[in-house]
């Protein structure tokens, strides 16, 4: 975005205008600190006008579970410093750790509660008469920011955020034809990297759309009915990257082998890419519907080997997948486009999203320790001026804690405090005294607050900016009587930043790591769900719902590893995988066994020893992520092909559930070829020696 692009400018000034607007009201009321009213509004104010509106509603109610806190706990607490210090430090962690369970905005609620306790009851610990009036104050100046900034965002010149809702799921979709596309044409030697960063992409629009559908709420009722349509969307276009790499992984094999698609699937191929590019007129799904059916007649009529035909069957049937989504999708889109208020689409579906709760428990003890460590530094050191350290090093170690490695925005934000620290100075002794009334001090502020406005307008520096514009309010120590204390200012200055030092230097101790180690738990995470989903397969107590929420989880998995994978590319981490095969693996040992389980056992077809080997490769998995199947899972593998093989020939019924099989046996030994003999006599062929598990 431009310095002085006409949204960037419209946004500092209407940011500003909101701004003055509490400050002046706040003092009009004759408010305590009028300083928070002014800071909150540039916390609260974003580009769009509805998530300027929905991080005010998110703030409010965190502020309020905060205060509610600080007046349960103060009174049995305050004559005593260390417990006081003690039940604040847990509250934030405790607030911290149910944040990190949402990974959309409203987990803003609970992390604001958390450090706005912190904020309310250390300044007045001294003064235990002034705590109901300190939090009771707090949120009106709370309540009047959020009410300017709100009514300003949303009523003057709005900035709509729908249309962002629905550009996101179209570049979704585009760019998942696009690589579509890119692998049915051009089959390189290498990924390209351009193949690898629409992946990457793709993995990241999950949460960039639940985010936009959290904001977007606020907008109204055609918002509303957007959101409930792209909801239904959302969830389809959450399989194109497993679908994707399927089809990747097959036409790999195939051009390996150097394996001819015969005439009628090549010319269901022709026609899968003229739809591609934009035919929708034709009848794409019968005509694959159409070749997967003389494939299965040219294997009966032995025409075609078993592993051609499966090959190109679950070839055609990943092509079939990409076009249901695509026309789920398509239809999606055109009831948006309608507004259609009678339209009642379905539910969004609640998945199980990843928790690392390692990771999170890592990050509230990170919190915990950082505050209270300030805490006690504050209270052993007698300064009076100490209770803003704990105040940040809860503030920093909570806004933080989301991310892999917290050290380089935390740097960020001591850079950021740093030079606001600069620029209050100047303010405090240059500017400030000149300015006795309020119209002087608005004069001499509006500049400075719409430059940082613009700053925090580009994406690329909008954390600096935030930063400096929510520092300088409360650094130059706006009052009442417009005359700052160079020696209060001074001393918040020091306590700031013992604060924030206090809090990256535990933080990198204790909590910083690095994106590969996040990835590697949520992969091994990923393994023992698999473990557990395979279990309940071979007891039989799996039901299609189970199914489908263990795709979806290992899904969130793979968003989690992908772009972690890319930043951070671990050597046992870039050969162990991403979760995609696990997926379909699942997936597969589900369609292969529970759904056919009454005609497998019909057939006198036993799984329990293939079930038994995989399970024993998933545990060895556990300890080693780049470990490969053992041969007597590759043995048992080729013996049930064999066998379902045979008996497929002479029962329909049975095609299906060995195509299932052949898909297990393809995710976990890609690079041997099918078994021409019985398992035993030597006659798998692999093209490359592994080391097996």
């Amino acid at each position: 975005m431009k310095w002085f692009s006409q949204r960037a400018v419209l946004f500092s000034a209407k940011t500003c205008l909101a701004a003055f607007l509490a400050f002046y009201i706040a003092l009009a009321l004759n408010l305590d600190k009028p300083a928070w009213s002014l800071t909150t509004v540039y916390v609260a104010s974003q580009l769009y006008s509805a998530s300027t509106l929905s991080k005010s509603v998110f703030r409010f109610f965190g502020t309020v579970l905060g205060g509610l806190f600080t007046l349960l706990v103060y009174p049995a607490t305050v004559q005593s410093p260390m417990l006081f210090s003690l039940c604040i430090s847990l509250w934030v962690a405790l607030c911290l750790y149910l944040s990190l369970h949402d990974r959309t905005p409203k987990s803003y609620v609970f992390m604001l509660a958390g450090y706005s306790a912190a904020i309310m009851g250390f300044p007045d610990v001294a003064t235990p008469s002034a705590i109901t009036y300190t939090v009771i104050s707090r949120i009106e100046e709370i309540t009047v920011a959020i009410l300017c900034s709100s009514l300003v965002h949303c009523l003057i010149l709005p900035v709509s955020m729908r249309h962002m809702l629905g550009q996101s799921i179209d570049v979704w979709y585009q760019n998942a034809r696009k690589l579509c596309g890119e692998l049915i044409t051009a089959m390189p030697a290498e990924k390209s990297v351009e193949r690898e960063d629409i992946l990457v992409q793709m993995a990241n629009y999950p949460l960039n759309v639940e985010t936009l559908i959290t904001h977007c709420v606020y907008e109204g009722d055609a918002a509303r009915r957007l959101v409930r349509l792209v909801s239904v969307q959302y969830q389809h276009l959450s399989y194109l990257i497993p679908t994707l790499t399927a089809i990747e992984s097959r036409l790999t094999w195939l051009a390996q082998q150097q394996i001819r698609f015969p005439d009628y699937v090549a010319d269901a191929f022709r026609q899968f890419l003229l739809w591609l590019n934009g035919d929708t007129t034709l009848p794409v799904r019968a005509v694959l519907s159409a070749a997967q059916q003389e494939l299965q007649q040219a294997w009966r009529a032995q025409r075609l080997s078993s592993e051609d035909a499966l090959l190109l069957v679950g070839l055609l049937e990943r092509l079939l997948n990409f076009v249901r989504i695509a026309d789920a999708c398509e239809s999606v889109s055109e009831r948006v486009s309608e507004w259609t208020p009678a339209v009642r689409p379905g539910k969004m579906a609640r998945a199980h999203k990843h928790v690392d709760k390692g990771l999170l428990l890592l990050s509230c003890f990170t919190a915990f320790l950082a505050t209270f460590a300030t805490c006690l530094f504050w209270i052993g050191s007698g300064w009076q001026a100490g209770a803003t350290a704990p105040m940040m090093a809860a503030v920093l170690c909570s806004f933080f804690a989301g991310l892999d490695s917290p050290v380089a925005p935390m740097t960020l934000f001591l850079k950021g405090v740093l030079i606001s620290m600069g620029i209050s100075l100047v303010y405090v002794t240059l500017l400030i005294p000149q300015s006795v009334t309020f119209e002087a001090l608005v004069i001499c502020l509006a500049p400075g607050l719409f430059a940082l406005g613009l700053v925090i307008a580009n994406p690329a520096t909008n954390l600096i900016g935030l930063i400096v514009a929510t520092q300088i309010p409360g650094l130059i120590g706006m009052s009442h009587h417009f005359r700052p204390d160079l020696l209060l200012i001074v001393n918040a200055m020091l306590a700031t930043l013992v604060g924030i030092v206090g809090a990256l230097v535990l933080t990198l101790l204790i909590r910083n790591k690095r994106p590969a180690w996040t990835a590697r738990r949520a992969l091994r995470k990923g393994i023992r769900d698999l473990l557990q989903f395979i279990a309940a397969i071979r007891m039989n107590t799996v039901t299609l719902t189970a199914r489908q929420q263990f795709v979806a989880r290992t899904l969130d998995r793979v968003n989690i590893i992908l772009p972690r994978k890319r930043i951070d590319p671990a050597p046992d981490l870039v050969s162990g995988g991403n979760l995609i095969a696990e997926a379909w693996l699942g997936a597969n040992c589900y369609d292969y066994y529970t759904r056919h389980r009454t005609l497998l056992l019909a057939h006198q077809i036993e799984s329990a020893a293939l079930f038994h080997a995989l399970s024993q490769f998933l545990k060895c998995r556990l300890k080693t992520l780049d470990a490969t199947p053992s041969a007597p899972l590759l043995a048992e593998c080729d013996r049930l092909l064999l066998a379902l093989e045979a008996t497929a020939r002479r029962d329909e019924a049975l095609f299906t559930p060995l195509l299932h099989l052949f898909n297990i046996r393809l995710a976990l030994f890609p690079w041997c070829r099918w078994p021409d003999q019985p398992p035993g006599q030597g006659s798998t062929k692999c093209d490359r020696d592994r080391t097996l598990c």
